[in-house]
C-alpha cells in the first residue's frame, strides 16, 4: 500500500510538472512559449538561460532583438516601461514577439502553415479583424495575397496576429494592443 501511494505521488508530481510546462509551450494573446508580454529583458534571459543582445539607442521608444531559441527564430520587440521617477533606471519590457517558424500552436491547435479558413473557423466567436497588406501595389502583389487576421483580447490589452500569404499562415505575432 505504501508503495502504491509513493507511485501515485510521483505520478501526480510529474503530471503537474508537465502541465506547468504546457502552459508556457503554447501561443496565446499573452505569450508565445516562454516569451510573455510585459516581461523584462532580465526575466526573459533567465527563462531562456541565455543573454539577449538588445541595442538600446538613445531616444528610441522601441528596440528589437533577433534570437534563436529551441530551433526557432523570434523577433522580440521591447519598449521602455513608464516610470514617473526620472532618476530610476530604465526598464525595458516585452512589447511584441513574432516568429516565422515556430512549432508552437495555440490551445486550439492553430499555428504556422494552418490556413486562413481554419483560423476563421476556429476563432469565429472572437473579436477579429482581417486586413490586407497596405503596400501590396509596391510589392507587385494582388490586394489579398498577404493578409493579417488579428484576434483582439480587450481584457488583456493584447492581440494575436496571424500573417497569411496565399491563405496560409506564414508568421505569428503576439503584441500589446495599440487601440483604434
Amino acid at each position: 500500500m505504501k508503495k502504491f501511494f509513493s507511485l501515485l505521488f510521483i505520478f501526480l508530481v510529474a503530471t503537474s510538472h508537465l502541465q506547468a510546462q504546457d502552459a508556457t509551450a503554447v501561443i496565446s494573446t499573452m505569450r508565445m512559449g516562454i516569451f510573455k508580454l510585459k516581461s523584462t529583458v532580465a526575466e526573459i534571459e533567465k527563462a531562456m538561460g541565455q543573454k539577449i543582445k538588445v541595442k538600446h539607442k538613445e531616444g528610441n521608444y522601441f528596440d528589437t532583438a533577433k534570437i534563436m531559441y529551441n530551433q526557432a527564430n523570434y523577433i522580440l520587440s521591447f519598449t521602455k516601461r513608464y516610470n514617473e521617477n526620472v532618476s530610476a533606471p530604465e526598464v525595458w519590457e516585452l512589447y511584441a514577439v513574432s516568429s516565422v517558424n515556430t512549432t508552437l500552436k495555440t490551445k486550439s491547435g492553430m499555428g504556422i502553415n494552418n490556413t486562413k479558413a481554419e483560423i476563421l473557423s476556429t476563432y469565429d466567436k472572437n473579436d477579429m479583424t482581417i486586413t490586407n497588406d497596405w503596400d501590396y501595389k509596391e510589392k507587385g502583389n494582388a490586394k489579398d495575397k498577404i493578409q493579417f487576421v488579428t484576434l483582439s483580447d480587450y481584457e488583456a490589452g493584447t492581440t494575436l496576429v496571424f500573417k497569411t500569404e496565399d491563405r496560409v499562415v506564414k508568421s505569428i505575432e503576439v503584441r500589446l494592443y495599440e487601440g483604434d
